[in-house]
């Protein structure tokens, strides 16, 4: 499994929001503290007592609660709460698994391996960046990476301004993260790169060529 994925837009992310994704198959929660700080959390997404989905859950400050039976787990994946029994003091050996998890050029990347080897190309790109959107393809992630011309899994393809990232959630299927940086090159608009992402789905998917629609953002 490659390291860093770029798994959302920051903007579908927001305090005290939460985002079930998939990376390669594998279940993964993020979660933003609805706190001044606002820190971004990956998780595996499952409660370890018995197995629901935190994706499903909710944020309670610096903490995220199962759905459930509303167990809360802290930043760093640990149980500090039963509600049903609050008096007793959770065992450390209760706790979610976490991951590596950067904000970086508008996107949230994701390591399940851990928090080191972010990618030295990252420095080159744009830091004032907008996120645009997030589009589901239909094709596999190899298929959408040659469209767009992005050789490094764990890297982004710019086009002048625009920035174009690639993850396979499951084999076979794939998302494209899209970004603007805000100064530099003129850019098109957030609504017409927008409309830009759903015709370069379309084409992908279709397995038409995506020559021209590259070339609109050269």
């Amino acid at each position: 499994m490659e390291r860093w994925h770029s798994v959302s837009v920051l903007s579908d992310i927001r305090p005290g929001e939460v985002a079930g994704v998939r990376i390669d198959g594998h279940e993964v929660v993020l979660w933003r503290e609805d706190t001044p700080a606002a820190s971004l959390h990956a998780w595996e997404d499952r409660c370890p007592h018995r197995g629901m989905r935190l994706s499903f859950g909710f944020v309670r400050g610096d903490a995220m609660g199962c759905l459930y039976h509303g167990w809360q787990f802290g930043a760093a994946g640990r149980c500090r709460l039963i509600p049903a029994h609050p008096q007793v003091r959770v065992p450390a050996s209760i706790h979610v698994r976490a991951y590596g998890v950067r904000e970086h050029a508008g996107l949230a990347w994701v390591n399940m391996e851990g928090t080191d080897g972010f990618p030295d190309h990252a420095t080159h790109w744009p830091d004032d960046v907008q996120p645009v959107r997030s589009v589901h393809v239909r094709r596999g992630a190899t298929q959408l990476r040659q469209a767009i011309g992005l050789e490094a899994v764990d890297g982004m393809a710019w086009r002048g301004s625009v920035g174009l990232a690639v993850h396979e959630p499951v084999a076979g299927q794939a998302m494209l993260h899209v970004v603007c940086a805000r100064s530099g090159e003129p850019a098109p608009t957030p609504a017409a790169l927008s409309h830009w992402a759903s015709r370069l789905r379309d084409a992908v998917e279709s397995g038409n060529p995506t020559a021209t629609i590259m070339g609109e953002l050269a």
